[in-house]
């Protein structure tokens, strides 16, 4: 069985409009011994991220990039949507010291991440703050 990561939003569009660190997620893309996962809520933050950006890929194209190179999508299901509302509830009682919680996309991405029990890579350093306060089991990789 082949190792499983998982990307954030933050990881994909880094890749998507190749933002430093892009090459990080490049090898893991291309590594054919690793299995991407990307959680479905961080592939509409990705193409609304990346268009913000000024990336000019049309939506099914940027999840289309990520599918040829072997990544698949997992959604949420039933327990990761009550979870996901735990992790937001979570998040207000532990903010990150300048006012952060997640947001809903976030919280979607942290659940199904701790369903599959497989680690994330992200550059969402408050992430870092909640598996410290043991508020998830995600095992977060920052890059």
């Amino acid at each position: 069985m082949s190792p499983t990561v998982c990307l954030d939003a933050s990881a994909m569009v880094t890749w998507v409009i190749q933002e430093p660190g892009w090459k990080t997620v490049d090898r893991l893309l291309t590594d054919q011994a690793i299995d991407v996962v990307l959680p479905g809520p961080a592939i509409t933050e990705t193409i609304n991220k990346a268009r913000e950006k000024g990336n000019r890929a049309t939506p099914r194209e940027i999840l289309e990039a990520f599918q040829g190179y072997g990544a698949y999508v997992e959604h949420p299901d039933d327990d990761d949507l009550v979870r996901a509302a735990e992790l937001l509830e979570a998040s207000v009682e532990h903010p990150g010291p300048r006012g952060e919680t997640l947001s809903l996309g976030d919280a979607l991405i942290l659940a199904v991440t701790e369903r599959l029990a497989c680690p994330i890579l992200s550059r969402d350093r408050y992430w870092e703050l909640l598996v410290a306060d043991e508020q998830t089991t995600a095992d977060v990789h920052q890059y």
